[in-house]
């Protein structure tokens, strides 16, 4: 009973943690306006190319499940991921460390206060959904096939991603931004590879099972789906209704969420045995050596505090020195070469020697390839390199709590112009070889749209990480716009022109546009730290 109840005390002070925040009160708006936008006339889900169901209960939870699911299952991981990275970087996990409970009831109390999280979303989902069966919906109400899609679907899916954001947190080399964005690809590719044919059942997010019964309903040929031909669209033209009733829930549908959940479990027992207990001196063979000899490490753990300082003392440290030093010796409200050259030290310090290679190599990549080539494909693997700096950004003196040495000086204002123009740096010297490249072929409206970009991108952190306090949701937007924009082509979203059309189209205005706004919200954002 005491391991149960320790447990449930971690879930509930997680959960209590986070729901005190502001930036959730921001999830039921969002989920309304989610859930109105599916069930409005202006968009359908078309089955087969030219089926649709009648708008009843069921067919209202269908649409809103899947489509729910699959954002939660790609988004869901940075709205949950970092309170044992939190706790990490606040010191709060040497009382941890010093305490009685285990490394395996403590991350299953993280797992379970990020599923409660999840589910949580998921039910304002239901309600959301019987909302719009009230205002849009036509036939008799039934709720269980409404709301089980959500229950057998979206709940196991949730349970994963829990898991994988506790995993990511336990493990080294995945607790910061290379987690997020590995997260990010792995879920889409999963989707993806889950979702093309009718025979894939067992996929994290359900989808198929929904599709195979709508297509069962709809009298429709199964084979059809091979080509993925079940999407949401505004303009679905002549299309047949049919009337789905919703799931038959038997043993086939609920054993094919038997790998999730096996999938759940084998990601918690790896993050127990990958888990330092905040004592980042032990290497991984060590503490997986540790937990095969003694199961549970907690009274031999707790007397052993780490012997080198933290990241916090070492940034606060570093900060310190050279915010004196700008105090001293510059009165000047713009920022100087030496604040500036501090800046970039202090985002790039962490960097691994892979992630300078992989810089070099993408400017000289971008130097040598032809100057389509250059622009579509190296600069954004250029500019994905560099998110882990652009990270930082706004939420790096909360982080470190160094708030009180930069807050305190006289023009604190001149620290966050450095910490842009630093970030505006990364990206141009990351895309150098692009930029020479388009230089010389003579693209030079290109190359003012490329510049455009990079003023953009760190903009956006910045404002993201000071009204936010976190950089997840930075990581979450530019990822969403990488992907969308450069990847696939959605020129309205192609901050980067890595497309002909994206220049043609007018999107670097808007980009500068939204440039602009981003810099006077970081401006406000800082000036209201500054004040408090």
């Amino acid at each position: 009973m005491t391991g149960i109840r320790g447990v449930v005390h971690v879930a509930v002070a997680d959960l209590r943690q986070r729901l005190r925040s502001p930036k959730y009160l921001v999830i039921p708006v969002l989920i309304a306006v989610f859930a109105q936008s599916l069930t409005a006339d202006t968009t359908q889900l078309v089955v087969a190319g030219e089926y649709t169901g009648v708008q009843n209960a069921a067919w209202f939870g269908g649409m809103i499940a899947t489509m729910g699911t699959f954002l939660l299952f790609v988004f869901g991981f940075t709205l949950v991921r970092g309170a044992v990275t939190r706790e990490r970087e606040t010191g709060v996990g040497e009382l941890v460390a010093t305490s009685p409970i285990s490394s395996g009831r403590y991350l299953v109390g993280r797992w379970l206060g990020y599923l409660c999280l999840l589910t949580l979303v998921t039910v304002l989902l239901i309600l959301a959904t019987v909302a719009a069966y009230a205002i849009h919906g036509t036939g008799s109400f039934d709720f269980w096939a409404l709301a089980s899609p959500f229950v057998f679907l979206t709940l196991p899916a949730m349970a994963l991603v829990a898991a994988v954001a506790v995993l990511t947190e336990t493990v080294q080399p995945l607790q910061g931004t290379v987690g997020s964005v590995l997260y990010f690809f792995a879920a889409v590719a999963v989707f993806t590879i889950t979702s093309l044919g009718s025979g894939v059942t067992y996929g994290p997010t359900g989808l198929a099972i929904v599709r195979n019964s709508m297509v069962e309903a709809a009298g429709v040929n199964p084979s059809v789906f091979e080509n993925r031909s079940f999407a949401f669209t505004g303009d679905p033209g002549s299309v047949m209704t049919f009337t789905w009733n919703g799931i038959d829930w038997g043993a086939p549908e609920l054993l094919s969420r038997g790998p999730t959940l096996a999938v759940t479990c084998l990601g918690l027992i790896v993050a127990v045995m990958t888990f330092d207990r905040f004592e980042p001196s032990r290497s991984i063979i060590q503490r997986i050596i540790g937990r095969l000899v003694d199961g549970d490490e907690s009274q031999s753990e707790k007397d052993s505090p780490p012997e080198r300082p933290t990241p916090a003392d070492v940034e606060s440290r570093n900060i310190a020195e050279m915010t004196l030093q700008s105090v001293t010796q510059h009165s000047s409200r713009l920022p100087d070469r030496r604040m500036l050259t501090a800046e970039i030290r202090m985002a790039l310090r962490g960097q691994q020697w892979w992630w300078y290679l992989g810089i070099v190599g993408c400017i000289g990549a971008g130097l040598f390839a032809p100057a389509d080539t250059a622009r579509g494909l190296v600069l954004p693997v250029a500019w994905l390199f560099s998110l882990s700096v652009w990270a930082g950004l706004g939420v790096r003196e909360r982080r470190f709590r160094t708030s009180e040495l930069v807050f305190t000086t006289p023009y604190p204002l001149r620290q966050l112009a450095a910490a842009y123009l630093g970030g505006v740096s990364v990206a141009i010297v990351s895309g150098a070889g692009v930029l020479m490249a388009l230089i010389l072929a003579g693209k030079f409206t290109t190359v003012a749209a490329v510049v455009i970009g990079a003023c953009f991108v760190p903009a956006l952190a910045l404002a993201s990480g000071i009204w936010f306090g976190t950089s997840r949701v930075f990581e979450v937007l530019f990822l969403s716009l990488w992907y969308l924009g450069p990847m696939n082509a959605v020129y309205s979203l192609d901050f980067m022109a890595t497309h002909p059309e994206t220049v043609t189209q007018g999107t670097p205005v808007w980009v500068a546009t939204a440039t602009v706004i981003l810099v006077i919200a970081a401006v406000v954002g800082r000036s209201r730290e500054i004040q408090q």
